[in-house]
């Protein structure tokens, strides 16, 4: 009944972590390999009689969002143009890149979203609701089996993270770097050999 193929042993419960698109900017080659490995995956053992759990780990919290927050101040824009998030995402990164007066007020937006700012958490949906929309647009061209339910973003943990920060601190390994609390492992180098933050 299943083309001849026999699952071995039996049936088990998967979680399949695919796509993982940094929202606010448009999905990249890599994000769609991403996506349809993992997506074909999933098919195969759920075909195979496995009840398959699909995450979609989104890049919603950070630097980007800091920008588009500052850049907003500067720039009101209409529900339209914010539809184009691309775009507005490039002139964002630009100024962020030009300006360093610019790139301190993105900074210090992300650091009050991340307190929980009541207006910068309403825009952060906004801008999040809008990019998650074009997300899963493209999921449903290609026929990829993902739901806004099956999406969980880096700030799911943000409760969890002064607790996170506080044993990193007492055991030593907690550096500031750039103004970011960071953790530096000699195992993971950038290309020209320098520590990359974890």
């Amino acid at each position: 009944p299943q083309l001849s193929v026999r699952k071995a042993g039996t049936a088990q419960r998967v979680v399949v972590d695919l796509s993982a698109p940094n929202l606010a900017k448009e999905m990249h080659v890599g994000h769609l390999r991403s996506t349809i490995i993992g997506d074909g995956v999933a098919n195969v053992l759920e075909f195979l009689g496995d009840t398959v759990i699909r995450q979609n780990h989104v890049g919603d919290w950070g630097t980007q969002f800091g920008m588009l927050l500052a850049y907003l101040q500067e720039k009101p824009a209409t529900s339209d143009e914010l539809s184009d998030l691309e775009n507005f995402y490039r002139a964002a990164k630009q100024r962020f890149d030009e300006s360093e007066e610019f790139a301190e007020r993105a900074r210090g937006l992300v650091v009050k979203l991340q307190a929980g700012d009541a207006e910068c958490l309403t825009l952060w949906t906004r801008f999040k609701d809008i990019s998650l929309s074009h997300c899963q647009q493209t999921y449903e061209r290609l026929n990829v089996k993902l739901t806004p339910a099956d999406v969980m973003g880096e700030s799911a943990y943000n409760d969890d993270l002064a607790n996170v920060v506080n044993d990193l601190k007492a055991t030593g390994l907690l550096v500031e770097s750039n103004g970011a609390q960071c953790v530096f492992l000699e195992e993971f180098r950038t290309a020209d050999d320098t520590p990359l933050p974890v």
